[in-house]
């Protein structure tokens, strides 16, 4: 069905003909061979407004059926997913940098890289989050309630307040709903934002401790990497309790 919206494009047609208009146009002193110049450069320009359509829509492409859509480029929810997902980079290439490096710094990359899973979804959730607060007009909303809310005060008989009211219990619940969506969004790029800031506080420790590792002896080493490990899990934990708590705020708008 999209291939098919694709090829039928107005405007596209508009912007060709015009094309083609022209180019008869310029070309009709040489006769006969001016209607196929002309309908040659319309198919051609219909032609590249269909293929730049088709590259703008693969750039933009909805989430599929149980995925979660990316976050919005230059989101707080893309700006903290993306620095997270540099820092396990960054884990990743520590734990493999020296060939003496600690054992158990391989287990802290490990971790970090189960972590990945768990910022991406999160950062899917917050999006997820977002758009579902662009689909309530919560400004109209309050106008409506701050009306309602006045009609209710001055309405000349107890059957008009009581559908005023009702209309009013209607504004208040869609507000409502919002308002738990905004909280859940903010929680969601909070939750980005400490994990991102922690995996980087990790990557720095890290690095401290593969340059002592060579001086202050193994043991020191393993000490402060097993810090890190216990580090890396709370901040995991924290991923999934924080995912869990959007996941039914999600299921239940």
């Amino acid at each position: 069905m999209r291939k098919r919206e694709g090829l039928v494009d107005a405007w596209g047609g508009i912007v060709a003909g015009v094309a083609g208009g022209l180019a008869w146009a310029v070309a009709a002193p040489a006769g006969a061979a001016a209607v196929p110049i002309g309908v040659g450069v319309a198919v051609a320009v219909y032609g590249v407004k269909v293929a730049a359509g088709a590259l703008a829509r693969r750039g933009m492409r909805e989430p599929g059926a149980g995925e979660l859509p990316q976050p919005e480029r230059g989101s707080p929810a893309d700006i903290w997913q993306g620095r997270a997902l540099r820092a396990i980079r960054d884990l990743h290439e520590l734990a493999h940098s020296q060939p003496d490096a600690p054992p158990l710094l391989r287990s802290v990359d490990d971790g970090a890289r189960q972590a990945e899973d768990q910022v991406r979804r999160l950062a899917g959730q917050a999006a997820a989050v977002t758009r579902a607060t662009y689909r309530i007009p919560t400004p109209r909303l309050a106008d409506e309630r701050a009306r309602l809310a006045a009609s209710v005060e001055t309405a000349g008989s107890a059957e008009l307040r009581e559908e005023h009211r009702r209309s009013l219990r209607s504004v208040e619940e869609q507000l409502a709903a919002a308002d738990r969506l905004a909280s859940a969004r903010d929680t969601l790029v909070a939750r980005l934002q400490s994990t991102a800031l922690g995996l980087e506080g990790l990557v720095a420790r890290a690095t401290e401790v593969l340059a002592l590792s060579a001086s202050a002896g193994a043991g020191t080493a393993t000490d402060r990497i097993a810090g890190l490990a216990a580090e890396l899990d709370g901040l995991r934990a924290g991923l999934a309790e924080t995912e869990e708590l959007s996941r039914r705020v999600l299921d239940r708008g």
